[in-house]
């Protein structure tokens, strides 16, 4: 992989670096705890699991509606042969703590809609499902974050624990992956885990602006995160034709939320870490 410098800055000359990617090979333990604490409907509700073949990782919900669910991942997360499993948990569907644990997760076959192998990320499509209450908010346009925002990440560390964490953007750099073409990608200044691949990347407001796909040392002694970045992730639905599906599902869940009332469903289990500095 090459790296090429920010994206809004002058060109550096090219230099090699390698990235860990941060899915799970052989990972095959419970899925994540969904006991009450709070939690925040638009990030760690859309949040589900990723299972292929012997690997895991995270993803997020970003488009339902009835018979058409829209699932942001890594592409390393299903490279390879055979159909991925969405794994749904209860606090996808808001029923934590209603009702008996017996049956859950359920684990739902997905096929790849589209995949940016060049910026490592890939759109997994449910058909099998009614519309799911909590999606993610995509980023409205390809602006990225400027340096020094503060965001969250995501995502089932370990496959086993659901869990957030904020970090300041370091700055977008835009990496060329193993002879592909150059995609920017948001660095940050805390490393992600095993299993966190795939997971959302959120600025405070709760919109989704990046994927995680790895970690790697770009500068000298300090491990950073790196994210594919929401235009990375908005040229993806276009190429793939999939952005009408998440206009579908933006205006439905508009009309939901217009008609909601306040419920006493128990919020989620997540371990959060200490704020960035």
């Amino acid at each position: 992989m090459k790296r090429n410098g920010a994206g809004s800055g002058p060109r550096r000359g090219p230099v090699v670096l390698w990235i860990t990617v941060l899915a799970i090979a052989g990972g095959a333990g419970p899925g994540p705890d969904d006991r009450p604490r709070p939690e925040d409907d638009g990030t760690f509700r859309p949040t589900v699991l990723i299972r292929k073949g012997s690997a895991q990782g995270s993803g997020t919900v970003i488009a339902s509606v009835k018979g058409e669910t829209l699932v942001l991942t890594a592409a390393h997360v299903v490279k390879g042969r055979g159909r991925p499993l969405v794994e749904l948990h209860r606090y996808n569907l808001g029923v934590e703590g209603i009702g008996p644990r017996e049956g859950w997760p359920v684990a739902i076959e997905a096929e790849v809609a589209g995949a940016d192998e060049a910026a490592d990320i890939a759109i997994l499509r449910v058909r099998r499902l009614p519309a799911l209450p909590y999606v993610a908010r995509l980023a409205a346009s390809d602006d990225e974050p400027a340096r020094g925002t503060l965001v969250t990440s995501v995502g089932i560390d370990l496959g086993t624990h659901l869990s957030s964490w904020q970090a300041r953007v370091v700055e977008v750099a835009w990496f060329e992956m193993d002879g592909g073409a150059e995609r920017p990608f948001l660095i940050t200044t805390k490393t992600p885990e095993f299993g966190r691949s795939g997971g959302g990347l959120f600025l405070e407001d709760g919109t989704l602006v990046g994927v995680c796909i790895g970690r790697a040392h770009l500068y000298e002694r300090q491990r950073s995160g790196i994210f594919a970045s929401a235009a990375s992730i908005r040229q993806l639905l276009r190429d793939a034709e999939l952005d009408a599906a998440v206009v579908r599902s933006e205006a439905r869940h508009r009309a939901l939320t217009r008609r909601a009332r306040p419920t006493d469903r128990a919020p989620i289990v997540t371990t959060r870490s200490r704020s960035a500095p």
